[in-house]
């Protein structure tokens, strides 16, 4: 384990600051699409947010130029340790069921699982951005399900809103600013429903708005339609923000077959992947993730992005853009036309 700064933005109602939980299950009161930022600073040894130390940057109030101040704070933070300490940057949305405080942790222990080996060898770990949307972190197996996924769906304009300062700001760097280092996304589970509906508010504001911000973009057990990339009104169009989509499924997967099964939606993505292989972007990889989902996620087999020495040697692999089939553990299923992880790597 290692000292790790995990930075957020949060369209979540903020508590008050002798609050532990710091952000609640609730919207911004400044709406939907308001945005709070900042970062948890994780000590060695240290795994709960409740024993870390939390900055929330000062609302910038309409001076969204203001570096010492909220968005532009943050991003010029992210500059200068990616520039510095030569590190790559994941931008991570978590999905159902995720407390401010369970999705401030999801991104501590993403940052001290993945590391990128640089092609001199060198071996860095990646900055780790959450957005945290107002996903109610209570196990209520229906009401909770449903409320969660309309604020996935409310949370969109929010997303959509982070991702265009983030394109503004790239856009008015001076070359001498830029250090070559690339962002990435990931999102898991409901995540990719925010992201979906992220994508097509970028749209709605914008229709030539998106542009390849990440290199990599993946989807972990994605709570999604396994139609949503045959249409442009889910996330055909996801391919045109990343130079490459991966998308991590799992047949096994108990959260999705119950999404699935139980609460009317179609077949979902994460489970077997897009209902038409031969309908899917070449930039779409898919990856089967059966043999090793339940090592990290015992019960339920839907949170297996963490937790496991497997996955993290693939999802590294993937940042450090490793070409698919040289990515050593796994083997390609023909009659899937799907990558399969096959072992444990440490």
């Amino acid at each position: 384990m290692q000292d790790v700064r995990v930075y957020f933005a949060t369209n979540r109602n903020h508590q008050s600051e002798n609050s532990k939980l710091v952000f609640g299950p609730r919207f911004n009161a400044d709406g939907v699409a308001a945005l709070r930022y900042g970062h948890v600073d994780f000590a060695l040894g240290v795994d709960s947010l409740q024993a870390a130390e939390v900055e929330v940057y000062e609302d910038a109030m309409g001076a969204e130029s203001d570096v010492t101040k909220g968005g532009a704070k943050l991003l010029e933070a992210l500059r200068h340790g990616m520039c510095d300490q030569e590190r790559d940057t994941l931008v991570f949305v978590h999905g159902f069921n995720v407390s401010f405080n369970g999705a401030i942790e999801a991104g501590m222990r993403l940052a001290r699982e993945v590391s990128i080996r640089e092609t001199n060898g060198v071996v860095r770990p990646v900055n780790v951005v959450v957005f945290s949307w107002p996903s109610d972190g209570a196990a209520i197996p229906y009401m909770s399900y449903y409320s969660d996924r309309e604020d996935a769906r409310a949370s969109g304009p929010a997303l959509a809103r982070a991702y265009l300062k983030l394109r503004d700001f790239l856009a008015q760097l001076p070359p001498a600013q830029r250090c070559g280092r690339r962002i990435h996304l990931l999102a898991h589970s409901m995540g990719a429903y925010v992201l979906r509906h992220g994508v097509q508010a970028i749209l709605a504001k914008d229709a030539d708005g998106l542009v390849r911000l990440f290199d990599q973009i993946l989807l972990a057990a994605p709570d999604e339609d396994d139609d949503t990339f045959e249409l442009d009104t889910k996330l055909k169009p996801l391919p045109r923000i990343g130079r490459q989509v991966t998308v991590y499924f799992n047949p096994s997967d108990l959260a999705l077959v119950t999404s699935d099964k139980t609460k009317g939606n179609p077949d979902r993505l994460g489970s077997d992947g897009p209902r038409l292989v031969d309908l899917i972007p070449k930039k779409v990889v898919l990856v089967d993730c059966r043999n090793v989902a339940r090592d990290a996620d015992m019960l339920i087999g839907h949170s297996y992005y963490s937790r496991s020495a497997a996955m993290a040697f693939d999802i590294a692999s993937v940042l450090e853009g490793v070409e698919p089939e040289r990515i050593g553990n796994r083997v390609y299923m023909q009659s899937l036309r799907a990558w399969r992880i096959v072992e444990d790597r440490a």
